[in-house]
């Protein structure tokens, strides 16, 4: 009837409108649905359930995506990791027992059982509509070929999160289908191993961009070692944690499995797990802490940068309800010392309590946050440059200025919020703002320049992180002046 209707739903995710690039989230991991041969950009845990289905007993992924979003998390290029030998469920339209299309599941397992197709002919012409657990979902419309369905299923973005399609015969159109489900298909998510998970972490390539890189799944050696590798590659951190019923000792000997690594500087470890809700009302349920430390992560680069850890107070938990082994200081100093970095109750609410990452090179990498710099640097300087390949070497050194030019923006911005530490002498004066850029003939001699090859080179200083606040309390008697 006529009227006002005003709805009313609850939004989950980040709370912000700055979303930096570093703040990215990149991981690995079973779903009930969805492509398991792509990764997938998400921007809310609707956006992931959509593409990927909701929550599965045996996965930690839906619960960490859920708690990256919950905590202020921002984005999430996710991928489905299936077993060996998975298969696609499917499902022929034919007109007189030769087929005419073919609808495929879009990614393996029995869940294609959920989605059923109709096909309605006119005769002249025809419209296909899907079906996913009993509720309409799309119809192609009247179409008069089997290319132009075709071409309509795969270019919609609501019927390829179902099924891709494919012509067999474009000379015939299917005839009338009674509403009939797709055969199922098989995951083998049993079969899965870090072998798989570190396929799945190749499909996130460098074009995505920086951020931190994570497999709830396993938390074994060898798929840590595989993260720090992947993130060494693309400029990423990896975001590391054990078993749940890990011990503190036993995370300490896996942090410094860790440390023997090359560039273990680019990962961080983090202990215990954490309790975080399920669906069912007064249910929780313990997860790898990834989520949670990644939003945190994200919050700090979206309000301040790279430099800012995701520590402290800027992480206390909204949904976290727990841990899975409380930490005091005794403890939480001996992670430390282990290069683990502890996750805390501190004043009823849970906290991150460490920034550290697993590298040997304390004076250059003793925090995840100088990695974290570092990989901002390279992001921004590969998207800034990219517009001067090809440019002319024209001898009066303008592609040496322009590059100097564009690699001083980048710097300057990182020492103006804070991310560089510029030096000063002791009257004050300025001796460099934490950062040197050069670009000229001393490294770019002609025989070089000849192959047409330009170097530049940048020196950084990145700022440190104050983890510790010490002070000396005196107490004077009545008859002593207090100092």
């Amino acid at each position: 009837m006529p009227g006002v209707v005003i709805s009313t739903s609850v939004r989950t995710g980040p709370s912000t409108a700055t979303v930096r690039e570093s703040s990215q989230l990149f991981v690995v991991g079973k779903a009930l649905r969805g492509p398991s041969n792509k990764a997938v950009l998400v921007e809310s845990l609707a956006e992931f359930e959509d593409v990927f289905g909701g929550y599965r007993a045996d996965s930690y992924l839906h619960p960490t995506i859920e708690t990256f979003f919950e905590e202020g998390g921002t984005r999430v290029h996710a991928v489905r990791v299936v077993g060996a030998n998975a298969t696609l469920g499917g499902i022929a339209l034919n007109n007189s027992g030769s087929a005419v299309m073919t609808l495929t599941a879009n990614g393996a397992g029995s869940w294609s059982q959920d989605v059923d197709v109709q096909v309605v002919n006119t005769g002249s012409a025809f419209r296909v509509l899907l079906f996913f657990e009993d509720e309409f979902v799309y119809t192609t419309g009247t179409v008069t070929s089997s290319s132009q369905a075709v071409g309509r299923i795969n270019s919609s973005t609501i019927a390829s999160r179902y099924v891709s399609a494919a012509v067999n015969n474009a000379d015939l159109l299917p005839s009338t289908l009674a509403v009939t489900a797709l055969s199922a298909g098989a995951a083998n998510d049993a079969s899965i191993t870090d072998a798989q998970y570190n396929t799945g972490l190749g499909l996130l390539n460098d074009a995505l961009g920086v951020g931190a890189v994570a497999c709830p799944e396993s938390q074994s050696d060898t798929m840590n070692g595989n993260l720090v590798e992947h993130a060494n590659e693309y400029n990423r951190v990896a975001l590391l944690a054990g078993p749940e019923s890990q011990t503190i000792a036993q995370a300490k000997t896996a942090a410094l499995t860790v440390q023997a690594l090359e560039h273990s500087e680019h990962a961080a470890y983090f202990y215990p797990w954490i309790e975080v809700p399920t669906s069912i009302s007064g249910i929780t349920r313990m997860i790898p802490p990834i989520g949670y430390v990644a939003a945190k992560r994200a919050l700090a680069h979206n309000q301040s940068g790279a430099h800012v850890p995701a520590a402290g107070l800027l992480s206390s938990s909204r949904f976290v309800s727990g841990v899975k082994f409380d930490i005091n200081k005794i403890s939480g100093d001996e992670l430390d010392e282990g290069f683990v970095n502890a996750i805390r109750v501190i004043q009823n609410t849970v906290r991150i309590y460490g920034a550290r990452s697993c590298s040997v090179d304390t004076d250059n990498f003793k925090y995840i946050t100088q990695q974290d710099v570092v990989n901002t640097v390279v992001s921004e300087a590969y998207r800034s440059l990219e517009d001067l390949v090809f440019s002319a070497i024209d001898g009066r050194n303008t592609i040496f200025s322009n590059i100097s030019a564009r690699l001083v923006a980048i710097l300057a911005s990182m020492r103006d919020t804070g991310a560089l530490y510029p030096a000063y002498d002791a009257n004050g004066r300025l001796l460099d703002p934490g950062f040197t850029v050069k670009c000229d003939s001393t490294i770019n001699p002609a025989s070089q320049l000849n192959d047409g090859l330009v170097k530049a080179r940048v020196g950084l200083r990145v700022s440190s992180i104050g983890d510790q606040i010490q002070i000396d309390i005196v107490k004077s008697n009545l008859t002593t002046s207090v100092v």
